[in-house]
Formats: structure tokens, C-alpha cells, sequence
């Protein structure tokens, strides 16, 4: 694989100034005029007011969430392809996401998010966790794990859990509000998120993240492959079951807090990799901060344009699966 000549420096002062001018303008941009905004804002941290305020009750956990989400399915999709060895591994393609997806939706119809709302993070990581531990376990055969199995058991299993969801949502249909909701969280939509949302999801964020970082120089060792692994002295059925932990936070949270995002940890390891190598020490604080700019980047364009019919999740889904498919057919020609 090609690497451009970018220097470590450099792509980080680029990065770092990209996510400070996104999140500026994630603040800045709304429907009510900024100087009304700060200073409504400055009335509530002074204690003079306890109104309702776009800054701080809008916009603010919304840029929270929005970057914990990009940096979490990011490294998610980073460690996926390094412990599957797999380029085209990510949560989504796998069904991780479908299947934290599948666990949420009995949540909804149960009503159980009104009273527990800490119940839809439980459940989304439990899904993604069980997907996980289900695909690999169908795509090993005599202790490997084949590259063309790995992602065709994922692709079955999405399937699959797609039909049973859309078997419970069909069974439900005259419940219109239900629909919505669920419609609405599917699509990946940032529409009303308030600190509700940074509470379920930036602890399962922050956990994911840094366990990720500690296990760095591990996750270097797996992508060589297992036996190999071993022979350099790593634990590895203890490391990959803690990391298969951490990919299920960091996707579950973001499933909780936004819904389905798909395609992002399959799109932004592969342009981190071109960029800076395949070492984790760089890939996985890279993509962190790739996947924020990006998902920030997209939500600015969705507001300044005002594209109301299209949310951060359909505008990632159609991007990663023309991205998905040059993919599919650059392997198919090395073939």
C-alpha cells in the first residue's frame, strides 16, 4: 500500500485546525441570531437566568455528540480490520451495528427509554457485543478466520436481523409514533440531541477510547495474525475479547446516542493508512479526530444548506457503499 509523504506534524496541525473551525461553526450556525444566543448564555453561567438556551441546551451537546460519534466509529472501524486482519471490516459491514440496533428496538416499544433511559446504551453495547462474538464465531474455521467468510457471514447476519426488526416495526405499524421515533434514530438523524444523549454515550466514548490507546502497540502485534501474536508473547484471547468489548462501546454508544451511522470506520482507516502507515500509535488518534471532522463536516453542510430530507447517517450510507464497492472491485482485479 501506497503511503503519501505527509508529515505526523503536519496532518495533525491540519486535523486539529479542521475540527476547531467545524466545531466554531457547529456553535455558531442556528436559527437564532449568535449575539441573542451568547448572550443568553452569559445570563446562565452568571445565575441571572435559567431560560432555555440554543449554545448551551442545543448546540452544545449536539457538537458533543456528533464528535464523540466520528471519533468512536472511527477507531471502532480501526481496531475491527486490525483484529480480523481484514481491510473491509468495520461494524457495519460485519452487522455490529444492526445488531445493537435489533436489542434497542424492544427498548422503544417497551417504552422502557421513558423511565430508563440508560437502558438504550445497555442495550445497544449488548447487542453489538453478542453480533460481534456471533460473526466470529460462524466466520472461524479451524482457528482462522477467512477473509471472504468474515464478510459474508456479516452480511448474512445484517440481513437477517434487518428482517426480524422489520418483522417487529411491520407487526407495530399503526403505532405511528413509534415508527417515527424509530425512523427518525435509524436514520442517524442529530435533530434534538441535548445532554441526555452526552450522558449515555460520552462515558461508553472515553472507556472504548482509551482502552483502544493502551492496547496500541497489541493491536500492531494482531494485525500480523495470531500465531504470530503468540510467539511475540501477547495474550491474545484476553486482548481481543477486551477489544471486542471496546468496539462494542465506542459503536454501541454511538448507536444509543445517534442511531446507525454506517460505513465511517470502513472509509477513514483506509485514508488514515494512505496517509500516515498502518501503525496504531498514529491510526487510531488520527482517526479519532478524522472521524469528528468528518461527521461535524457533513452536519455544517446538512444546516447551511438546510437539507432537511437527509440526515448525517443517509448522507454517510451513500458515500461508504460507493466507497464499499471500489473497494469490492479493486480486490476483485488483485484477485
Amino acid at each position: 500500500m501506497t503511503v503519501l509523504t505527509i508529515s505526523q506534524r503536519t496532518l495533525y496541525g491540519i486535523f486539529w485546525s479542521l475540527l476547531l473551525l467545524c466545531s466554531a461553526l457547529t456553535l455558531w450556525i442556528g436559527d437564532t441570531a449568535w449575539n441573542i444566543v451568547w448572550q443568553g448564555a452569559i445570563a446562565r453561567w452568571q445565575g441571572i437566568s435559567f431560560l432555555w438556551n440554543p449554545l448551551l441546551d442545543e448546540r452544545l451537546p449536539r457538537l458533543i455528540v456528533i464528535l464523540c460519534t466520528g471519533a468512536s466509529l472511527g477507531v471502532a472501524g480501526a481496531v475491527t480490520q486490525a483484529l480480523f486482519q481484514n481491510p473491509l471490516a468495520s461494524p457495519s459491514v460485519l452487522g455490529i451495528s444492526i445488531g445493537g440496533c435489533l436489542l434497542v428496538v424492544p427498548v422503544f416499544v417497551m417504552q422502557w427509554h421513558i423511565d430508563y433511559p440508560f437502558a438504550v446504551p445497555l442495550a445497544a453495547v449488548a447487542g453489538c457485543f453478542l453480533t460481534l462474538l456471533l460473526v466470529y464465531s460462524l466466520a472461524r474455521r479451524k482457528g482462522y478466520v477467512h477473509m471472504s467468510q468474515l464478510i459474508l457471514t456479516g452480511i448474512a447476519i445484517s440481513t437477517l436481523f434487518l428482517a426480524i426488526q422489520g418483522a417487529i416495526l411491520y407487526a407495530l405499524r399503526d403505532n405511528w409514533q413509534l415508527i417515527q421515533m424509530v425512523s427518525e434514530w435509524e436514520a442517524g438523524s442529530t435533530s434534538d440531541r441535548n445532554w441526555k444523549h452526552v450522558h449515555m454515550q460520552l462515558p461508553l466514548t472515553l472507556v472504548g477510547l482509551w482502552v483502544c490507546w493502551y492496547y496500541r502497540r497489541e493491536i500492531n502485534i494482531l494485525s500480523l495474525g495470531d500465531e504470530e501474536a503468540s510467539n511475540l508473547g501477547v495474550p491474545v484471547a484476553t486482548v481481543r475479547w477486551r477489544l471486542f468489548l471496546c468496539v462494542s462501546l465506542l459503536t454501541g454508544g454511538a448507536i444509543a446516542a445517534v442511531g446507525v451511522i454506517a460505513f465511517v470506520g470502513l472509509i477513514l482507516p483506509h485514508i488514515i493508512r494512505k496517509l500516515q502507515g498502518s501503525d496504531s500509535t498514529r491510526l487510531i488518534p488520527f482517526c479519532m479526530l478524522g472521524g469528528a471532522i468528518a461527521l461535524a463536516f457533513i452536519d455544517i453542510l446538512l444546516r447551511i444548506f438546510e437539507i432537511r430530507s437527509l440526515s448525517i447517517g443517509n448522507v454517510a450510507a451513500i458515500l461508504g457503499g460507493l466507497f464499499f464497492l471500489v473497494l469490492l472491485l479493486n480486490q476483485g482485479g488483485e484477485e
